[in-house]
């Protein structure tokens, strides 16, 4: 066959929004990473072949999650194709945001796309989700259903293991503060063994119910609701945040300044903070940074849900 090109965009993301571990993400417009690949008949071999960008500097996961996600593709989709990729890093790797399933969401996309395969938006998922092993070790699925989806991300596999991907549009504005601390390599699955093997049947219920809330919250724009549930979490964020620099401070000057709701974004070391306007997102982002006393540069934005992955250009 003929070589084709596309090009397709993806947002960054915040999973877990507090109680919704491995089930809740967010798009947010805050960043972004492009993948443009080359798409040629003849074997099958999928390879990157430059990677440039704000944060390509040392970036060694973005690519290999993005390559790994188009493997998986060509594989279950029973495709033939020698599949070169560009990758152009516009969110921080290692920073909670995303940025591995990003990177993987924008590049099943732009293949799919380019080989006019109109693969459905959950098996998309799917293998994005598959090529974050590259990444953090084990498939995950909630960054990279954001970044395909956009908006607020439910994933969830049924009795017989199929995954599910919900899209819950919603208004809402979003203060983020990114340390910029030295961090671990391989920080995803480090993260990951912090976390308690076996938890009681009553948190496992009470988290459950929290994040199903957060849910419906989104549904019935209802950020007051959002915001108190996810400060509701006794499970994760617990365990994680004594290694996020100036946690207790940081949220304790967000929620000063006017924040409805605050949580780590992923694993960290991003904070967000849910703000009622954007005008109140802007002040409490200001107060976030000042707190962040002992953060190395950190980054602020503000940002609103994103939309979906997309084909550009």
């Amino acid at each position: 066959m003929a070589c084709s090109r596309a090009r397709a965009r993806a947002y960054s993301s915040a999973a877990n929004l507090g109680p919704g571990f491995d089930a809740l993400a967010v798009a947010l417009d805050a960043y972004y990473d492009e993948v443009e690949v080359r798409v040629c008949g003849g074997g099958t071999s999928v390879y990157v072949d430059e990677v440039e960008g704000k944060f390509s500097s040392g970036v060694l996961q973005g690519p290999n999650t993005a390559a790994e996600a188009v493997r998986e593709l060509l594989n279950m989709e029973g495709v033939e194709a020698e599949v070169g990729i560009r990758v152009y890093k516009g969110v921080p790797p290692g920073r909670g945001l995303g940025s591995s399933g990003a990177s993987a969401a924008a590049a099943v996309v732009a293949v799919s796309h380019a080989l006019a395969l109109d693969v459905p938006v959950d098996r998309l998922v799917l293998y994005a989700g598959l090529g974050e092993r590259a990444a953090a070790g084990q498939s995950h699925f909630d960054n990279a259903a954001a970044s395909i989806l956009g908006g607020l991300a439910v994933v969830a596999s049924d009795a017989a293991g199929k995954l599910r991907v919900f899209r819950v549009p919603f208004k809402a504005w979003f203060a983020v503060v990114t340390p910029m601390n030295p961090v671990p390599q391989g920080k995803t699955g480090v993260m990951r063994k912090v976390l308690p093997e076996n938890i009681s049947f009553r948190d496992a219920v009470r988290n459950f119910s929290r994040a199903a809330g957060i849910v419906a919250a989104a549904v019935n724009g209802d950020l007051e609701s959002m915001g108190a549930l996810m400060m509701s979490d006794e499970i994760v964020e617990p365990r994680r945040r004594s290694y996020v620099p100036c946690y207790t401070q940081v949220r304790k000057a967000a929620l000063h300044a006017g924040a409805l709701g605050f949580s780590l974004s992923g694993a960290g070391p991003s904070m967000i903070a849910l703000a009622p306007s954007s005008e109140a997102a802007r002040e409490i982002a200001a107060a976030m940074e000042e707190s962040c006393i002992c953060c190395d540069n950190p980054m602020t934005v503000v940002a609103e849900p994103a939309p979906g992955a997309s084909v550009v250009g």
